[in-house]
C-alpha cells in the first residue's frame, strides 16, 4: 500500500471527509501542511470521478495561511510560496495575519502558544462561516512527541493519549503517517516545501524535544516512536472507557441547562461533584470526573495536571470549608457533601469580617513578563504555595518572610514596626497560605514568594474592595 493509500484508509476508518463536505486547512508551506493540501486535492478528483460534481462540489477546499509577524522576509516568502500553490492546485486562499510577540506578551503567553490560539481561532471563524470540517497536519512524530511533553509537564495517565485523530470539527488525516513518509511522498511527487528555520532552533520547549530528546530516544531504541505511539493508542482506548463511565455525571448548573436548551450555550461558572458518587469510582474514572468537570468550567485541559486533579480528589478526605486553587482561576471546596468546583472570583471573608475579594489567574512564567503591576495586583510564584490561598484578616500566629535569606517576622512585630494602629491591624487584609502570609494587601509582598528565575508558573492575584 502506498503513502496515500495508507493515509486515505486511515481517514476513511474515521469517516473524517465525505463527497460535498467542505474542508478549511492551514497551510504554513511546510511539509507537513504541503502534503496534507496535496492529499485533499487527490482525494477532491476522486471524489469528482465518483460521483459526477464539479471539483468545488466535490469538496470544497479553503486554504489558510498564517502570518505570524516573527521571521521578516522569511514569512513573507512563505506565504507567496503557499499563495502560489493554491493557485496552481486551484484552491481558495486566505492570509491572517497577527504580531504574535505583541499579542503574546499581553496575554502572558509564550510566543508558541500564542501563535496555536490564534491560528485555530482564524480556523474556526471559517470553518462557522462555511459549516466547514478542519484539517490540520499533525503527524505520527508530533503524536510522540506529545506524549514526551505530557509526561514531562507530569499530565494525567490518561492525558497520555496526546493528539486525537478527531476532536469536535477537527480531522487529523496525517496522525498515523511518519514524518520520513511525508517528505518521501512530496519528493515522489515532485512537491517542494519551505522550511521555517524558527523549527530549527532549540528555544520552544516543542523544539528542543524534537531536536535533542527525539534523536537520543532513537539511537537508545530505533522503535521509540512506535512505541509511544503505541502507549499513546492505548491510553486514548482507556479515556474513552472512563468518559463513557463518567458520562452523565457532569451535571452544569440548571441555568447553564436551560441556556444550553436555548441555544445558548456556555461553559458552567460552577458544577458539584457528590462525594459519594466520586469516591463509588475506580481511581482512574475519579480523575476523567474531575478532569471532565474543570473542562466544562474552564473550556480546556491544557495545562491541568495530575497534581490539580488529585488536590481536588483529596477534599473529599477533608473537612467541609477545605478548599484549593487551580488553573485558570478556577477553585474546589470541599462542601459538606459535595466537591464544588467555581470558576472567576475567589471570594473568602474570614471571621473577623474582612471585606472583598482576591481574583486569582495561573499563566506560564516568560523572561519579558511584566511584575510592575499596580498597588493592589501582585505576581507570585507557584510552585511556592503549599497549602491554599486565602483572604481572611490576620491572626495571632501569622508571619512573612522579609529578607532574601528567608527571614521571617511576626506579622504583629510588621505592623509595629510599621506603626499602624493597634485598633487598625484587625482590618487589614492578607492572602495567606496556612499561617504564613503571602501578601499584605496594600503594604508588602512576602520575599519567599516572589518570582525569580527559576519560577516556571506565577499566579496573579488581584484585590477588589467590596
Amino acid at each position: 500500500m502506498d503513502i496515500y493509500d495508507s493515509i486515505k484508509k486511515y481517514m476513511a476508518e474515521y469517516d473524517m471527509l465525505s463527497p460535498g463536505d467542505t474542508v478549511i486547512t492551514g497551510v504554513s508551506g511546510g511539509a507537513d501542511s504541503v502534503c496534507l493540501l496535496l492529499v485533499l486535492t487527490r482525494l477532491r478528483e476522486e471524489f469528482a470521478s465518483e460521483t459526477g460534481r464539479p471539483l468545488e462540489d466535490a469538496m470544497g477546499i479553503k486554504v489558510i495561511h498564517v502570518n505570524h509577524m516573527i521571521r521578516g522576509e522569511e514569512a513573507d516568502r512563505d506565504e507567496a510560496f503557499v499563495r502560489e500553490l493554491c493557485e496552481k492546485l486551484d484552491v481558495s486562499f486566505k492570509v491572517c495575519r497577527k504580531n504574535i510577540p505583541a499579542m503574546a506578551k499581553e496575554q502572558h503567553l509564550t510566543e508558541e502558544e500564542a501563535g496555536r490560539l490564534f491560528r485555530y481561532e482564524c480556523f474556526e471563524k471559517e470553518a462557522v462561516r462555511y459549516d466547514a470540517k478542519i484539517a490540520v497536519a499533525h503527524n505520527r512524530d508530533d503524536l510522540a512527541e506529545t506524549v514526551l511533553y505530557n509526561m514531562v509537564r507530569g499530565i494525567s495517565l490518561l492525558g497520555l493519549a496526546g493528539i486525537k485523530p478527531l476532536r469536535d470539527r477537527i480531522i487529523r488525516p496525517l496522525l498515523m503517517t511518519s514524518r520520513e513518509d511525508i517528505e518521501k511522498y512530496l519528493e515522489l511527487s515532485e512537491q517542494p516545501y519551505v522550511t521555517d528555520s524558527t523549527n530549527l532552533e532549540a528555544d520552544y520547549a516543542r523544539n528542543k524535544l524534537r531536536l535533542k530528546v527525539m534523536p537520543l530516544l532513537r539511537e537508545i531504541n530505533s522503535g521509540a516512536v512506535d512505541h509511544m505511539v503505541e502507549i499513546a493508542l492505548e491510553s486514548n482506548t482507556l479515556a474513552e472507557e472512563m468518559k463513557e463511565e463518567v458520562r452523565g455525571l457532569v451535571e452544569a448548573p440548571d441555568k447553564d441547562k436551560e441556556l444550553a436548551e436555548k441555544g445558548q450555550d456556555k461553559n458552567s461558572d460552577h458544577i458539584d461533584i457528590n462525594i459519594e458518587t466520586m469516591n463509588s469510582l475506580g481511581s482512574l474514572a475519579k480523575g476523567e470526573l474531575v478532569l471532565s468537570v474543570m473542562e466544562k468550567i474552564c473550556g480546556r485541559r491544557k495545562d491541568i495536571t495530575g497534581e490539580h486533579i488529585r488536590s481536588v480528589i483529596a477534599l473529599s478526605e477533608k473537612e467541609s470549608g477545605k478548599r484549593v486553587d487551580l488553573p485558570y482561576g478556577m477553585t474546589a471546596e470541599r462542601i459538606y457533601d459535595r466537591i464544588s468546583i467555581r470558576s472567576g472570583d475567589v471570594k473568602t471573608e474570614g471571621d473577623g469580617g474582612v471585606k472583598g475579594s482576591i481574583v486569582v489567574g495561573t499563566f506560564a512564567y516568560t523572561e519579558d513578563l511584566d511584575i510592575s503591576k499596580k498597588e493592589y495586583t501582585k505576581m507570585i510564584d507557584c510552585d511556592k504555595i503549599k497549602s491554599t490561598l486565602v483572604l481572611r484578616n490576620p491572626e495571632p500566629d501569622d508571619f512573612i518572610v522579609v529578607t532574601e535569606e528567608g527571614g521571617t517576622k511576626k506579622l504583629a512585630r510588621f505592623f509595629t514596626d510599621r506603626k499602624v494602629e493597634r485598633n487598625l491591624r484587625q482590618s487589614i487584609p492578607v492572602v495567606a497560605d496556612g499561617n504564613e502570609i503571602v501578601w499584605i494587601i496594600g503594604m508588602r509582598l512576602s520575599e519567599r514568594y516572589k518570582i525569580s528565575p527559576s519560577t516556571k508558573t506565577v499566579v496573579e492575584i488581584t484585590y477588589k474592595e467590596a
